[in-house]
């Protein structure tokens, strides 16, 4: 794919993808800067448009196996001016480089587990705010973690901030929106148990069994997990507290359980 220059505005392809930054999905949404460029192509995503500055097409040049995975992998390679990078970037401080993604969503019924019991699944309930969705996944991948499942009533994980904040994991990891009841009867035909984390909880995570196919919930510190969520989980797990703080923001509570559940299987040979 030759590289083409735009200094408009009103071209096409600046208008698709000014829509597409207002109004991100699965099928169109935005990767920023190299890493997250980078994790799309590594990650086999499908590109449409990358763009690229005057100055970072400089650097571009520069690095050879990059620019060729880029010419080879998208629909259209393109050069624009600073001010035309501005208006499609939403990072505070752009990178010079963007590139369009579509993202190949699993069906819920198709997530292959892992076998020998060792199922890891994350459950996003009612995340609102984008980074913490984003960095949710982000944790859920560290911690090997077979899919990260958003329920509905959170956050877009398509938007830009949410995709900045999964550093390169939405590539690298299963992200499935599903509906809640959908999910829940999916766990139980599976038979992964579902622990619900609850700053209110009675039991702690230390005291779990973590070594068994489980998923794990978290929502939004303000709001909790949903009522229809909490009834059918096997369990509500809390972490326990030492100091004055009332409670741990989601990302953190969801690294505490998720490297439990790490340390619980690793040390039981999973």
């Amino acid at each position: 794919m030759g590289l083409k220059s735009i200094t408009s505005a009103q071209n096409p392809v600046i208008k698709t993808l000014l829509g597409i930054k207002r109004r991100p999905g699965k099928d169109a949404f935005l990767a920023e800067g190299p890493h997250l460029v980078e994790a799309a192509l590594s990650g086999g995503a499908k590109l449409g448009a990358v763009v690229v500055t005057n100055e970072y097409m400089a650097r571009l040049e520069e690095d050879a196996l990059f620019f060729k995975a880029i010419s080879h992998a998208a629909r259209g390679f393109y050069q624009v001016p600073e001010h035309l990078f501005t208006k499609l970037a939403e990072a505070k401080t752009p990178q010079g480089i963007l590139a369009q993604c579509r993202y190949e969503e699993l069906p819920l019924g198709s997530l292959a587990l892992k076998g020998k019991g060792s199922a890891l699944i994350v459950l996003a309930a009612g995340i609102r705010e984008p980074g913490n969705l984003g960095a949710l996944v982000r944790a859920a991948d560290a911690a090997g973690a077979d899919a990260c499942i958003i329920l509905s009533g959170s956050a877009n994980i398509f938007s830009s901030k949410a995709v900045r904040a999964t550093a390169g994991s939405l590539f690298h990891l299963p992200v499935i929106e599903a509906g809640m009841e959908e999910t829940l009867d999916y766990l139980e035909e599976k038979k992964v148990l579902l622990a619900g984390a609850d700053a209110h909880a009675d039991k702690s995570l230390y005291d779990w069994d973590f070594k068994a196919p489980v998923a794990i919930a978290f929502g939004e510190e303000a709001h909790g997990l949903p009522s229809g969520l909490k009834a059918r989980a096997g369990a509500l797990l809390g972490i326990p507290i030492m100091g004055g703080a009332e409670s741990l923001n989601v990302v953190a509570s969801a690294a505490v359980f998720l490297f439990e559940a790490v340390r619980q299987r690793s040390h039981a040979g999973h």
